[in-house]
């Protein structure tokens, strides 16, 4: 908690106050409820080098966190890999999901190095693909851009099975994620 607050600091020293509100940093994790989201079934890469469907084999039917991230980054990244990494040991019931923003770079194997370093279990997968598979990716999910220049730090919580999600921007702690799986679960 301490390192996302002296990112937030960072971000706030770095780009200004206003700026880093319009990028969407946030010390409290401000959350954006949205009914639904149009997921596309395209084929992603997994960092294990399997090669799945999005939508059909890592969402359907779940409960999901996404995140969005780049093995390059030394700041957002690093943070959002530390919060899914405590909150997979204690939410059995979603399935976390990290979507590489930068496929080109982020290949299987920088993936699964990435995956050692947070310690993921099976609950939680790391995907690349094209760029096009990618971009579409990032759009369905409400970004305009999956470029690493503009990342900011987003995590999605879902429910396909209640078809209920939310976008919670900045940092959020893992109390406020835990409440959000409860209510998008009933």
């Amino acid at each position: 908690m301490i390192r996302a607050l002296l990112l937030l600091l960072f971000a706030v020293t770095a780009y200004g106050d206003d700026a880093a509100r319009r990028s969407g940093f946030s010390p409290t994790g401000r959350a954006e409820a949205r009914p639904t989201f149009d997921i596309p079934d395209v084929e992603v890469t997994t960092h294990e080098g399997k090669k799945v469907r999005f939508y059909s084999d890592l969402v359907k039917g779940r409960t999901v966190a996404v995140n969005f991230i780049y093995t390059n980054c030394s700041t957002i990244c690093p943070s959002s890999g530390a919060l899914f990494s405590a909150l997979q040991k204690e939410h059995g019931r979603v399935q976390f999901i990290s979507i590489s923003i930068e496929p080109k770079v982020d290949t299987p194997a920088k993936l699964a190095e990435w995956s050692r370093r947070f310690r993921t279990t099976p609950r939680w997968t790391l995907v690349t693909g094209t760029p096009e598979a990618i971009e579409t990716l990032v759009k369905s999910f409400g970004q305009t851009t999956a470029r690493p220049q503009d990342h900011t730090p987003l995590t999605i919580v879902g429910s396909d099975v209640t078809h209920t999600w939310s976008k919670l921007y900045g940092f959020p702690g893992p109390e406020k994620i835990a409440k959000l799986v409860s209510e998008v679960s009933q």
